[in-house]
């Protein structure tokens, strides 16, 4: 049996950023460093190397709370504490160089994921922590003067305070299953219902998404719900064979899959939910109208499946003409109404939502712990007192361009802080925590 002051469950972004934050802290009491890290996988910080496509959106500079999702008003004091600059700070301490990019999404100078990784883990194991890789907690039972740890491969652990740091889950292929919100259950909590977040979104429109798979189109992006306008997005969009992706569509599916599972968008009952594409959104309908008219004048024999070549995509220009007119005929038989109607489906090329892609297609889980049932200062349980939450694991996720990592970095910090300084020192001596295998971030 080890024993150690604290263990951290879980090694994605916010537990080695928990870790990190309390080893620091019991170094700068002058203090021995007495905490240890316990993942599942066979090698720490998996989904983070695959954050940003391998390049880490580190944060964003665009500190916006409409960003963010869940209990944000209940996260309010650590994101205030701990707002992109200080995570930018806190980064170039730790000598990780960082540039800021479009839309304020904030990467490591390199361009990699896997130096975020190397410079955590330079850190903890020069501070002295410790990380056990292939340890699966499968349970911990809350005992007099702290807690007893026991993974599914046998160990046992005791620590005075645990840090529960594990992710939900989005992405099992990188080891997410879930067993968080197991561990947090049987310490008292509750959860809100999950949902994928960040993820593809599959419709209706079968036999159109299989003749656009593949095609690209910037464009703004408008989900209704019963006709009621519920948000707007811009940028690239990606049509597949089985609906629509691209970030500006990820950032509105999250409402895509609540619907898709309870008929509610923040809890609110809708009958029909879909997109509505606008693929020209830099032209008013009168220009483009105007543009077509010069186009029938000029070449009146030219073929209508032609009507939009040089508006967009070829395969996604004839198949909204195909749709708005049917049979293809010259441009010279084609009347304004026909071509109005052909620029309304361009302007308002609508996707009926059927569902979204599973948890493997996921960034992020939506829902888990809320957050009324921790300390909105330290994220300690109100429930199970020495037991802390962050990261994925509570009621709180982000869109794309760097805010659930800034979450994880926020959170970490805060729990790591707050429960080294709730420790009392440890008398035991060092050689009481296990060997540390050294993990390359990058392999």
């Amino acid at each position: 049996m080890r024993k150690t002051e604290i263990v951290v469950v879980g090694a994605g972004a916010s537990g080695l950023m928990a870790a990190l934050t309390v080893a620091e802290e019991q170094k700068r009491q002058h203090r021995p460093v007495f905490v240890l890290v316990l993942e599942a996988a066979q090698k720490p910080g998996r989904k983070l190397l695959a954050t940003g496509n391998g390049r880490c959106n580190l944060t964003n500079m665009h500190d916006e709370r409409s960003r963010f999702h869940g209990d944000v008003s209940a996260a309010e004091a650590v994101l205030r504490k701990y707002p992109p600059q200080a995570v930018v700070r806190r980064f170039l301490s730790l000598g990780l160089l960082c540039r800021e990019e479009e839309d304020g999404r904030v990467y490591p100078n390199s361009g990699q994921a896997s130096a975020v990784l190397s410079i955590l883990l330079e850190h903890l194991y020069a501070l002295g922590a410790e990380i056990a890789c292939e340890q699966h907690v499968a349970e911990i039972r809350r005992e007099k003067g702290g807690f007893r740890i026991q993974s599914a491969q046998g160990e046992e652990f005791l620590a005075q305070k645990v840090i529960l740091a594990v992710s939900g889950k989005a992405a099992p292929q990188l080891g997410s299953d879930g067993s968080g919100y197991t561990l947090a259950n049987s310490l008292g909590h509750s959860c809100t219902p999950c949902f994928p977040a960040l993820v593809p979104v599959i419709c209706e429109e079968t036999k159109r998404c299989k003749a656009l798979h593949g095609v690209r189109c910037r464009g703004r992006v408008s989900l209704l719900g019963d006709g009621r306008l519920l948000g707007e997005e811009s940028g690239e969009i990606q049509f597949t064979d089985y609906g629509i992706s691209g970030i500006c569509v990820f950032q509105l599916s999250r409402m895509a899959s609540e619907w898709a599972k309870y008929h509610t968008v923040k809890g609110k009952y809708l009958s029909s939910l879909h997109f509505s594409l606008d693929l020209l959104p830099d032209f008013s309908s009168e220009e483009l109208l105007g543009m077509l008219h010069r186009r029938r004048r000029l070449l009146p024999k030219s073929d209508s499946s032609e009507l939009l070549t040089g508006f967009l995509p070829a395969a996604l220009a004839r198949q909204i003409v195909k749709e708005a007119l049917g049979k293809a005929v010259p441009l010279e038989a084609l009347s304004t109404t026909d071509m109005e109607k052909t620029l309304l489906s361009a302007k308002k090329y609508n996707f009926t939502v059927k569902s979204v892609q599973d948890w493997s297609r996921a960034q992020v889980t939506a829902g888990g712990v809320p957050l009324s049932e921790v300390s909105p200062e330290t994220l300690e349980s109100i429930r199970c007192p020495g037991l802390y939450l962050c990261g994925e694991l509570l009621n709180i996720d982000g869109d794309c361009g760097g805010y659930n990592l800034q979450w994880a970095w926020g959170s970490g910090m805060t729990v790591g802080k707050a429960a080294a300084n709730a420790c009392k020192p440890q008398k035991s001596a060092k050689s009481s925590k296990p060997r540390r295998k050294p993990h390359a971030a990058n392999r």
